[in-house]
C-alpha cells in the first residue's frame, strides 16, 4: 500500500518530468516572439492535460489505497476541473519573457506554470473525494519538510485535520504540499485550528493578512 509520502514523491517525479518537458517544447519553438507565443499557446495547454490527468489519477489510487480497512465501499475517482482559461493566462504570462530574449526566464515561468497546474488535481481530487464519502472525515496536509516555507509548515503542523467541507486548500506558485483522507476509526491528529482554518481559507482581509503575517513571523522563523 502506498503511503502518502510515497504518493507525493510519486507527484513530484511527475512534476519533473513536467518540467522537463516544457522546457523541451520552449527550445523547440522558433520565429519571432509573438509567433513562439502562439506555437506555446498551441501545444502547452494539451501537455499540461496530459499531467493533469496523471495527477488525478495517482491521487485516485492513494485514496484508495489510504481507504482499505474502512468501513463501507467507495471509489475515488479523478477530477480535473476546467482552468481553461487561466491556463492560457498563464501561458501568456510564461511568454512575455521572449519579448527580450530572455528565454531563461521564460523557462522557469513555464516550469512554475507547469508544476503549479499539474499539482491542482491531485489535491482538487482528495478533496472532492471526501466531501462525497461519508467514511471520510477530512484531510490533512503534507508539506516538503525542511524544504517547506513558513506558511505551509503552519497549515500542515500537528498533522492537523480540516474537517470543515468548506476549507480549501491554500496553495501558492511553487507549492508541492499534497492532501492526504482522514477516516473514521483510522489514527489522526487534532482538529486544525482558527488560525490554520483562516490562513486556508482562499480570500482573507487585509487584517486577517497582517495578523497572519505577524503570527508567522513570531511563530515559524525561518
Amino acid at each position: 500500500m502506498v503511503t502518502a509520502l510515497e504518493s507525493k514523491a510519486q507527484l513530484t517525479l511527475l512534476g519533473d518530468d513536467a518540467e522537463d518537458q516544457v522546457r523541451w517544447m520552449l527550445r523547440r519553438s522558433s520565429g519571432s516572439w509573438e509567433s513562439r507565443r502562439l506555437q506555446l499557446l498551441d501545444t502547452v495547454p494539451g501537455v499540461l492535460a496530459y499531467y493533469s490527468e496523471g495527477s488525478s489519477a495517482l491521487a485516485a489510487d492513494f485514496y484508495d489505497d489510504a481507504r482499505v480497512g474502512t468501513v463501507g465501499s467507495y471509489s475515488a475517482a479523478p477530477v480535473i476541473l476546467d482552468r481553461t482559461v487561466k491556463v492560457r493566462r498563464g501561458v501568456a504570462w510564461a511568454s512575455e519573457p521572449l519579448s527580450i530574449d530572455d528565454d531563461e526566464l521564460a523557462a522557469a515561468r513555464f516550469a512554475q506554470l507547469m508544476r503549479s497546474e499539474m499539482a491542482r488535481p491531485y489535491r482538487d481530487t482528495i478533496i472532492t473525494n471526501r466531501k462525497q464519502d461519508p467514511a471520510c472525515v477530512g484531510w490533512t496536509r503534507i508539506a516538503r519538510g525542511a524544504k517547506s516555507c513558513k506558511f505551509c509548515r503552519m497549515l500542515a503542523d500537528r498533522g492537523a485535520v480540516y474537517r470543515k467541507e468548506t476549507a480549501t486548500f491554500a496553495a501558492h506558485d511553487d507549492c508541492m504540499c499534497t492532501a492526504s483522507p482522514v477516516f473514521k476509526g483510522g489514527a489522526m491528529g487534532p482538529e486544525a485550528d482558527t488560525m490554520q482554518y483562516m490562513a486556508s481559507k482562499r480570500r482573507r482581509t487585509p487584517k486577517e493578512k497582517a495578523f497572519l503575517r505577524d503570527y508567522l513571523e513570531g511563530n515559524y522563523p525561518d
